[in-house]
């Protein structure tokens, strides 16, 4: 077993020969190029089910046109970033590919720019983080402050579920406060949310789910890309 963990090419030692003109070079292996790339998803906190993935791997619907425009924006936000003046807001119903498209930018940026410092965080993991803090007698200001600082410092930040669960005022007023200086900063976010502008897709409103404050905020930051579909976890399951 153990051999085949050992790379074939540079037999674990991390380092490949090359022979240019009659002169021998050491090259780090691509297998070590892969593992720091590794490291680097594991680092921007990336889900483990989409590490890696590549904005190629999105594959919209022919006849959906929605998904189709959704690519080629997000392709073209890769491509003139950090040139971007705004962020992007990915809006559509659960399972059409949005946490998936957020990775796949990750990826991208990555691969274009090695040194970027991204971070993926979902709005239900940060509020359960938030909600440590609620009562003010076990409030820990240290854990919450360094949380809320390094999502304000990203250069990119990519929050998936916006608004996917009810929140008390105080940490609303924190999770305002990380959009609100991250504007005020010029730090550009992408967001993703199953929430719509109106109730014609959605029950709720964005607005009813994170409060006009904030998406008037958003207004600021964000491109609205809609993209509608079946959920495919459902159709492939």
């Amino acid at each position: 077993m153990k051999n085949k963990e050992i790379c074939p090419i540079c037999k674990g030692t991390g380092f490949m020969i090359e022979n240019v003109n009659g002169n021998e070079f050491a090259r780090i292996c691509k297998c070590q190029v892969n593992k720091m790339f590794l490291t680097k998803n594991e680092k921007a906190n990336i889900p483990p089910r989409f590490i890696g993935a590549e904005l190629e791997w999105y594959k919209p619907d022919k006849n959906n046109k929605s998904q189709i425009i959704a690519k080629d924006r997000i392709k073209r936000f890769i491509n003139d970033y950090p040139a971007v003046v705004k962020g992007l807001l990915l809006m559509g119903p659960t399972g059409v590919g949005k946490t998936r498209l957020l990775s796949s930018i990750a990826t991208e940026l990555m691969k274009k720019t090695p040194d970027i410092d991204i971070y993926y965080i979902d709005w239900n993991d940060l509020v359960r983080e938030m909600r440590s803090g609620e009562d003010y007698s076990t409030r820990d200001y240290f854990m919450i402050n360094k949380i809320v600082t390094k999502l304000v410092n990203v250069d990119l930040l990519l929050f998936d579920e916006l608004g996917g669960s009810n929140v008390s005022s105080w940490v609303y007023d924190n999770i305002y406060y990380l959009f609100n200086k991250r504007y005020n900063e010029n730090k550009i976010t992408v967001c993703a949310t199953n929430y719509f502008d109106t109730t014609e897709h959605s029950v709720e409103t964005l607005s009813d789910k994170i409060g006009n404050r904030l998406r008037s905020r958003l207004y600021e930051m964000t491109e609205v890309v809609e993209i509608f579909g079946n959920d495919y976890r459902k159709k492939n399951g």
